[in-house]
């Protein structure tokens, strides 16, 4: 026996990995409902929250600034590593 698992949507079963069956197989579907809860747009916790979140990950964007890490041109040469020896 082997349990499968996927979403069933518009009529169709599709599984969330491939499945190889026999030629002649039995199968058994076990539906179980998926509701996904509304956001609430007058939950006034909810959005203080996500204020305080948005607000604590607002430095994030300056540790990019870092030479290490930037996008910016450092004004240093670019090394390629090849396999010829360029040494004089």
């Amino acid at each position: 026996m082997q349990a499968v698992k996927g979403y069933f949507e518009n009529g169709r079963f599709t599984p969330h990995e491939t499945v190889t069956l026999p030629k002649k197989a039995e199968v058994m579907l076990i539906f179980q409902q998926i509701t996904q809860p509304p956001i609430p747009s007058n939950n006034k916790e909810f959005w203080a929250e996500f204020d305080r979140l948005a607000a604590d990950s607002s430095i994030e964007n300056d540790l990019l600034n870092d030479e290490a890490f930037s996008r910016r041109a450092s004004g240093r040469e670019l090394i390629t590593f090849t396999d010829e020896d360029t040494r004089p």
